[in-house]
This record gives C-alpha cells, sequence and structure tokens, in this order.
C-alpha cells in the first residue's frame, strides 16, 4: 500500500465561508481576476491555531495602503491574525517569494 505524503492531503485548516471571505475581500480590492494563495501554517492539519498566511497577485499593483486595508478588513471579518505579502505584476520574484510559491495553495470562491 502506497502512503501519500502529509503535504499531498493538507485540507487548509480553514472553513469554506472563511476561504470564500477571504478571496472576495482580496479580489474586491486587487481586481477579479486576482490570485489568492494560502501558505504557512494553515496547511499544516498536525497544527493549531496560528495566523493565516496570504499571498496576492493583483491585476494592477497596489500599494502598502491598501494591501493594510485589505489585512485589516480579513482580520476584523475573520476574527484571526492575517499576513498579507503581495507580488505585484512586473515586481521581481525575490528569494521568500520563490518559497512561498512553492508551498503555496490557492484559494478559490466555492459554493
Amino acid at each position: 500500500m502506497t502512503t501519500v505524503p502529509k503535504r499531498e492531503r493538507s485540507t487548509m485548516r480553514l472553513t469554506t465561508k472563511q476561504i470564500n471571505t477571504i478571496v472576495t475581500t482580496c479580489r474586491t480590492f486587487a481586481g477579479a481576476s486576482a490570485l489568492v494563495w494560502l501558505y504557512g501554517s494553515r496547511l499544516d492539519d498536525t497544527r493549531h491555531g496560528g495566523d493565516i498566511d496570504l499571498l496576492i497577485e493583483p491585476q494592477v499593483s497596489i500599494n502598502l495602503l491598501l494591501r493594510a486595508r485589505i489585512k485589516t478588513i480579513l482580520e476584523q471579518t475573520l476574527s484571526l491574525p492575517v499576513d498579507v505579502m503581495v507580488k505585484n505584476p512586473g515586481a521581481p520574484e525575490n528569494p521568500f517569494l520563490s518559497i512561498v510559491r512553492a508551498q503555496a495553495k490557492p484559494l478559490e470562491i466555492t459554493p
């Protein structure tokens, strides 16, 4: 019998409602086709608690003030700490972003 590595079985420790709230909020401010990714501890089913780590790839560049607004709205709505990283179009890829991309999972609205 083959054992599937834990990473592949991850269910993202977020509810459907939380995912929908995150994606809707991010796309409201970052554009309707913005990509929203989850990374960090919420991908590990063996852990408890922790903040929500997000990577947003907006349609058009967003500034630090708008990023802070997204973070604040999500924290108030979800009653959880949220970290928001943004990869604006045309911005260079840095080593940390490469690490995030390697583990991140896309978030999509589900019914």
